[in-house]
């Protein structure tokens, strides 16, 4: 009897029914004429300052924090596991108390952090396992703080986060002598760490898949026993991410003269209160909307090139792409024209952008074949994701074809996202300009960078409801 009952468990195998799907459902009530849009805090700026003022002897305090993505949110859970105190603070600067039941997540009313430093070697080894949620930087930088303690240390992700490659970070592991276990094949997650860096080890970083590696262990050298020799092998992607943590890092009081030596230095700040810059990726999403509806987007502030990170190609390309930008108002007052954009340093833009070339004027996207190794394969996925939609690109070498003129459609099924919080944040836009509805899969991807994106269209009349989907 027991076999028999066993034997019923095939969830994913023929005539079974399988698991219901969270999806958002989104339908347009009425034609849009105005968004006024609001950009989340740059998660690439937050997330470093947090490792930094975590290992320092200050008292920091992050300010423009209101709205942070669950990536920024799953650092600042991490380092809370580590004996790091983080407050939430309202607008008029007083302690907010988190929710009970809610303990990892911000109040709706924070709009600054404040961090208790502990200091340079000062972060405790966690007693559970520290979880990235989405974020690859924030683990990579997690894993090379982990590596420093003489107690083993797990950390994990979400499905996506599992299914990446950490072949880089595991090779620093052995170079430096830090014992590492980790999963083969489809998941190299979770991971078992005990260090520490052995003495004497030196360390070569590869750094042509992508920068996160670099920023991760220079991130971690306060924490370093003693100094490490390294550099840096093959040819660098994203370097203006590498490059804003070596400006930090710098600013903090980290010596990088020496170029053959990592030198373990205690982070000081200047000046105890830090703005955080807004997200320029995410503003690919506001010119889509413009182009999707066909209005004026109210953008609350644009980020300063200087802050962009490689992205403010997209403003530099605005005319191109048919989008005229007036102080903070951007509409659609220019006739969209081919074009060819570099991603080499901004390939988070690819999945937005394509869609804006395919219903603008078209082009080529080139100089991002490390888009390859995001949440997914951001070539194909994208080329496979905007099919859905009925446009129509074609994955080159090292970007993507896309024809201009194409008509958006909406799709009859469920939209595969891929777990890819860009794809679904651009299924959400896309989706938002249809008079019928459509089906989106992962109910809260949008959270990972963006977590007001619901609210923001709900604004603007857009009908958005999370709800489970039965694929049967």
């Amino acid at each position: 009897m027991a076999k028999r009952w066993v034997s019923r468990w095939k969830p994913t195998q023929a005539g079974e029914k399988g698991s219901l799907v969270p999806v958002l459902s989104v339908k347009a009530n009425s034609s849009i004429e105005e968004i006024q849009w609001s950009l989340p805090p740059s998660k690439s700026h937050a997330i470093r300052w947090l490792a930094l003022a975590a290992q320092s002897k200050q008292t920091i305090v992050l300010e423009n924090m209101a709205f942070a993505g669950q990536d920024t949110i799953s650092m600042r859970r991490c380092l809370s596991q580590m004996g790091v105190k983080i407050t939430d603070l309202n607008a008029e600067g007083h302690d907010l108390l988190i929710p009970a039941n809610n303990d990892d997540q911000p109040p709706a009313t924070s709009v600054a952090w404040r961090v208790e430093g502990v200091g340079a070697g000062g972060l405790a080894p966690p007693v559970s396992v520290l979880h990235a949620g989405n974020s690859g930087t924030a683990l990579r930088i997690l894993m090379a703080l982990a590596a420093q303690h003489h107690v083993p240390v797990m950390l994990d992700g979400d499905a996506s986060l599992r299914s990446r490659s950490y072949e880089t970070m595991f090779a620093c592991f052995a170079q430096l002598g830090v014992a590492c276990s980790y999963g083969t094949e489809h998941e190299g997650l979770p991971v078992l760490l005990q260090g520490p860096v052995v003495e004497g080890a030196s360390l070569s970083i590869d750094a042509r898949r992508s920068s996160q590696p670099t920023t991760a262990w220079l991130l971690a050298t306060p924490s370093l026993p003693h100094p490490v020799a390294w550099s840096i092998e093959g040819e660098a992607v994203s370097q203006r991410h590498a490059m804003l943590t070596r400006r930090l890092c710098e600013e903090t009081g980290a010596d990088f003269s020496d170029e053959g030596a990592l030198e373990p230095w205690q982070p000081v700040f200047q000046d105890t209160t830090v703005t955080v810059p807004s997200d320029a990726s995410m503003l690919a999403f506001a010119f889509l909307a413009t182009r999707t509806f066909g209005c004026r987007v109210e953008v609350e502030a644009l980020p300063h090139d200087s802050e962009s990170l490689g992205h403010e190609v997209l403003v530099a390309c605005a005319e191109t792409l048919g989008i005229s930008i007036q102080g903070n108002v951007l509409s659609c007052s220019f006739r969209p024209q081919h074009t060819e954009i570099d991603l080499r340093d901004a390939n988070d833009l690819i999945t937005p952008l394509a869609a804006l070339m395919a219903m603008g004027g078209g082009g080529l996207i080139t100089g991002a074949p490390h888009a390859a190794h995001k949440e997914t394969n951001r070539l194909t996925g994208t080329v496979a994701f905007l099919s859905q939609f009925g446009l129509a690109t074609e994955a080159t070498r090292d970007g993507l074809h896309v024809g201009g003129g194409q008509i958006l459609t909406w799709p009859n099924e469920v939209v595969r996202t891929y777990g890819d919080h860009r794809m679904a944040l651009t299924a959400l836009v896309l989706a938002s300009g249809s008079e019928s509805e459509v089906l989106i899969e992962g109910h809260d991807l949008h959270a990972v960078a963006d977590p007001e994106a619901l609210e923001r269209l709900r604004r603007a009349g857009v009908a958005i409801n999370a709800q489970l989907h039965r694929p049967w």
